[in-house]
């Protein structure tokens, strides 16, 4: 709906676009006079139409009619009465708090009069709605109560009530409904006839509320315009290299109708090939989780307030990519640790998994096995040992405290039912492991930790309605950010650069995920950089998009340099909290889904993964057979470090770890790009000196570095570095250990699992065409000597 205040200029306009088939709120209604004003303009709109013989059935229309503001005015004047002590105090009391009451019963009375005659009748017999009355300004705005409404006296038939959430709540929890708004009309016109005895004139009071009604919504308006033109400008000069690009995929997104066959759930946007096309339209569900997982919420929530009520004080989340990164977020921004624990163990690093069994007490956690598939092997060998543990810690309960997370009839399902699992949390068959945010595998532990289920879901929907299929392209925020990147990577500029106020950090993490596994393949793909610390205009190359996911705007000073460098950005404001990270899940989501289509490539599906997996497998096969697995070559070693890797390295490095490293680095120049994935604990000292190398390898060398830890990436970024385009190259980093954790029912521990990963994946990278070097070191200790050696080289090669 559009507004039109209901001014005496504005009555016109009401008729006038009434008869032209707009929606209208009729706002600023306050005296009785102007609302009969506002009816007979209705309906002569509608009389006029219907004269025309043209359809009235898709007309609405409010008639926002203004509650507290009446009684802020004539309980103001009723004071000074009671102020002068006279012989009218004690009436003028009687009637404070009530003018807005009396005056909105009288309103509803002139409605009835006015909608339930032959004249109305014979409108609604061909269609024509009730304009209904809508009560505005229902607080009482009253500093002694600044939490009262008038909602318990406002309902009626044909009537919309406005009420915040936590009056809404109140409501559902013990409110009655019931018809009260049309009682006592005569005890109404008997009030406000005893306020104009005491000399209030309502015509007086209703004008000047009308007059600073317009004032305010005028001012409120002109701020409008002049934020729409700031912003405009800003989205001109962030966008600016861009902006021809954006325009020309705007049009495509119209012409090619993609939203409605996006809500359409038509599998043709992605692929054409025929084998993929039902797998593509069994992983839509995420686009009705808003409103679906409304009805599961209570259930989770009622599960969490169980756990928390026996004694539940933490969790132990074992699970990988989509099914881990969601939970990992939340607990990293919105979460008060101090109420609740939540250990994400996404990691098959023995450090990292004896950390996690030392540090719960075992009677007070539950363990959450999430696996979409329900054969994902991490978190199965991570079962293992903690089933075990728990065992020896709890004896015939331990099962009390188990719950898996899986889709229904998976292999994970079936160990679940069989061992007696406290919860089986059936997941949506229909939705991806990346685009599963808002299903249990998030919500569960949001509701863990006491968040609000609703309010993420709220916040998805709100971005739902606005980018949906009849949304112009230009208008819609997941249409927007989907050109965006789209129209970045087809002019170059494959490589996002994500920057982001503090509290919004880890939410990069999950969008890395999102973007990497679901752009890279068939050779194409947007490259996420996350964890590069902020740099200045001159460091970025010009293969380079910035996203800013901004909330307190700390960087937009840095925001206006990157602008004077011709560097394209992205700004898109996230509000911290379950709402506000709601609409970013579904925007991204949504935003990326309609970049892939754009780009030729499926969103959906991530035919390199399973190479790294394979690998895997067949090595940890040998181990069993032979105790062993086999290496690459070596390049060259001293006491700390061996470099491993194949024939194209052999002869280039020359006998230092320096010369490797400069071979490295100067074909990472040529490529565009330094991968680095660490086999390593996912401790805060390595990521803050890996961070320092990422920062010196680009100022210095221009060079782009992607990072991650293993196996992590292997579920998020995996797939982009063995599909997507070639061009980075890798190092691969181990290290040897002296402790191992081992794995229940195998012949190996963690330490091996871990290393049969990594070895894989290099396998797994070398056949997609990657240049890969092995950096195995002898102890962890030894990390910060080789950034140190990598340093060193890139000091060199920018001289």
């Amino acid at each position: 709906m559009i507004k039109i205040p209901a001014t005496k200029a504005g009555i016109p306009a009401v008729e006038a676009a009434i008869d032209a088939g707009i929606n209208v709120n009729v706002t600023l209604i306050f005296s009785l006079d102007r609302y009969a004003e506002v009816m007979e303009a209705y309906l002569r709109g509608l009389e006029s139409r219907q004269a025309r013989g043209e359809a009235l059935g898709h007309i609405a229309s409010v008639a926002s009619f203004f509650i507290s503001r009446v009684d802020s005015a004539v309980d103001g004047m009723l004071d000074e009465i009671i102020r002068r002590e006279g012989s009218e105090a004690e009436r003028a009391t009687s009637l404070l708090g009530k003018a807005a009451i009396a005056n909105a019963k009288l309103a509803y009375a002139q409605f009835e009069g006015e909608f339930y005659t032959e004249r109305f009748k014979r409108l609604k017999e061909v269609g024509a709605r009730y304009q209904r009355p809508l009560w505005a300004s229902t607080s009482t705005k009253n500093p002694a109560y600044p939490d009262t409404y008038y909602v318990d006296t406002l309902i009626g038939l044909h009537t919309v009530n406005t009420a915040p959430q936590n009056t809404l709540d109140a409501f559902k929890d013990h409110g009655v409904a019931e018809l009260t708004i049309g009682e006592d009309i005569s005890g109404a016109r008997a009030q406000i006839q005893a306020i104009e005895a005491l000399g209030i004139s309502m015509d007086e009071v209703t004008a000047d509320l009308e007059k600073d009604g317009v004032e305010k919504f005028a001012a409120a308006y002109a701020d409008l315009l002049q934020t729409l033109e700031d912003r405009a400008i800003n989205f001109r000069a962030e966008l600016e290299p861009l902006l021809p690009e954006i325009s020309s995929t705007f049009g495509r997104l119209e012409r090619n109708e993609v939203g409605r066959r996006l809500w359409g759930h038509d599998p043709a946007l992605w692929t054409s090939k025929s084998n993929e096309l039902d797998e593509v339209q069994n992983r839509l569900g995420w686009l009705s989780l808003p409103q679906t997982m409304q009805a599961q919420i209570r259930e989770l929530e009622q599960f969490a307030h169980e756990l928390h009520g026996n004694g539940i004080q933490a969790a132990v989340l074992m699970a990988m990519g989509g099914s881990s990164l969601a939970a990992d977020v939340l607990r990293r921004t919105l979460a008060d640790p101090d109420q609740f624990q939540l250990f994400v163990l996404d990691s098959t690093d023995p450090e990292m998994v004896r950390g996690v069994d030392k540090a719960i007490d075992y009677d007070s956690t539950v363990f959450i096995v999430a696996s979409k598939s329900g054969g994902t092997a991490e978190p199965l060998r991570m079962l293992d040992l903690f089933w075990m543990r728990a065992t020896e810690n709890l004896g015939g309960s331990a099962h009390e405290h188990f719950v898996a997370l899986t889709d229904p009839d998976s292999h994970l399902e079936k160990i679940a039912r069989e061992r007696n699992f406290r919860k089986v949390i059936p997941t949506p068959p229909d939705v991806g492991g990346r685009f599963s945010v808002l299903t249990p595998f998030g919500l569960f532990p949001a509701a863990l930790l006491g968040l609000d289920l609703s309010a993420f879901l709220t916040g998805a929907e709100k971005v739902a309605r606005a980018s949906g299929p009849n949304v112009l392209p230009a208008a819609s925020p997941g249409m927007y950010l989907g050109a965006v990147l789209a129209a970045a990577h087809h002019e170059g500029r494959d490589k996002v650069t994500f920057l982001a106020d503090p509290d919004l950090g880890p939410l990069a993490d999950w969008i890395e995920q999102l973007v990497a596994e679901s752009s890279g393949k068939d050779g194409i793909g947007i490259t996420p950089i996350v964890g590069e610390p902020v740099g200045s205009g001159d460091v970025y190359g010009d293969d380079r998009l910035l996203v800013y996911l901004r909330s307190a705007g700390k960087l937009d000073r840095r925001v206006k340099g990157w602008q004077r460098a011709g560097l394209p950005i992205l700004v898109l404001d996230v509000i911290p909290g379950e709402s506000g990270f709601g609409s970013a899940f579904f925007q991204w989501e949504f935003g990326v889904a309609v970049a892939c289509h754009l780009m030729g490539v499926n969103a959906f599906n991530q035919p390199n993964v399973e190479s790294a997996k394979s690998a895997t497998v067949e090595l940890l096969k040998r181990f069993e057979k032979k105790g062993d697995l086999p290496r690459a070559e070596i390049l060259w070693e001293d006491s700390t470090i061996i470099l491993r890797g194949d024939k194209e390295w052999s002869g280039r490095g020359g006998k230092s770890l320096e010369a490797f490293l400069q071979v490295a680095l100067h074909d990472a120049q040529q490529k565009g790009a330094l991968g680095i994935l660490l086999y390593l604990p996912q401790k805060s000292g390595i990521e803050k000196s890996l961070e320092r190398t990422r920062k010196q390898l680009r100022n210095q060398l221009g060079l782009a570095t992607l990072h991650g830890f293993g196996p992590r990436y292997l579920h998020s970024t995996g797939q982009l570095h063995k599909g997507g385009e070639n061009n980075a190259i890798y190092l691969v980093v181990t290290s040897e250990r002296t402790k191992d954790v081992e794995i229940p029912g195998f012949n190996y521990g963690f330490q091996i699992l871990q290393e049969a990963q990594a070895i894989g994946d290099i396998q797994a990278l070398r056949q997609a065409g990657r240049k890969v070097l092995h950096v195995q070191l002898k102890a962890i200790k030894h990390f910060k000597g080789f950034l140190s050696a990598l340093q060193k080289t890139a000091e060199s090669l920018s001289v």
